[in-house]
């Protein structure tokens, strides 16, 4: 086991222990990219709008702004190995091709050999030695698995995914409860219910979230602040930064964490 964070990664091999786990696992979304390799243990897991009951060798793919989660039985053991880097380690075109996959590629035992290596560099080097040889581990890992098959299973049919599509097609639109509702020609309490139902969440919780996660790539990208909130239809500044606060954990003046 082992937990390595430095500067802008974080590469983790975990083991939760019966009963450790809450019922529904970390349910977030962030501005990061996560490789979660599956090793043991009863789990469920989320991407947006599929889902599937993990085997060992399981590899999840979830590109930054998916929101995810877990549900686990807390009854048994819960390995994984969890990777977590910005796009900005990556070749730009590696990059794109991993927006565009996943997020689950079944029983990939072959990529064992990768994730063990890691726990073989973990305490042999330095720490600029290890954030080299495990972000060489990352890109050779990522190029090998965006040729390869995804497999998405037990993906909802009908409003969730509906919902979803909608949210992400929409994302720089004044998205309210109202308006949601209107498109769908459902209420809004069956809207709000159906979504949180399923995804373990509030629906417009998840669709501030989404527009702030793309509201950062368009900050790191160089436009101006104010454009930016005005870009994802928010009111005035000053609820755009206290949103971006609560979802990105610090000031839209304050993007080191990615850039360092």
């Amino acid at each position: 086991m082992f937990n390595f964070v430095y500067k802008n990664i974080d590469f983790a091999h975990k083991i939760d222990t019966a009963s450790q786990p809450s019922e529904n696992y970390f349910k977030h979304l962030h501005y990061f990219n996560e490789i979660i390799y599956f090793v043991k243990g009863d789990v469920r897991y989320t991407v947006e709008s599929k889902s599937r009951d993990l085997t060992e060798g399981d590899i999840i793919l979830i590109p930054s702004g998916h929101y995810h989660f877990a549900t686990v039985n807390s009854e048994v053991n819960y390995e994984r190995y969890v990777l977590k880097f910005p796009n900005n380690i990556l070749p730009a075109e590696l990059a794109k091709k991993m927006q565009t996959r996943g997020p689950f590629f079944k029983a990939q035992r072959k990529y064992s050999f990768i994730f063990n290596q890691l726990d073989t560099y973990f305490g042999k080097y330095s720490d600029d030695d290890l954030l080299t040889l495990f972000l060489c581990e990352t890109v050779r890992m990522l190029v090998m698995l965006c040729s390869e098959p995804t497999h998405s299973m037990n993906q909802p049919r009908g409003i969730i995914a509906d919902l979803i599509a909608y949210v992400d097609e929409n994302i720089r639109n004044a998205l309210t409860l109202d308006a949601i509702s209107e498109q769908f020609s459902f209420s809004k309490s069956y809207i709000s219910n159906e979504f949180r139902k399923y995804m373990k969440i509030p629906l417009m919780q998840y669709v501030r979230a989404k527009k702030i996660i793309a509201a950062h790539q368009m900050i790191l990208s160089g436009e101006k602040k104010h454009v930016v909130a005005e870009t994802f239809g928010f009111d005035d500044y000053s609820t755009f930064y206290r949103s971006y606060v609560k979802v990105m954990g610090f000031p839209p003046n304050d993007i080191k964490k990615e850039l360092q």
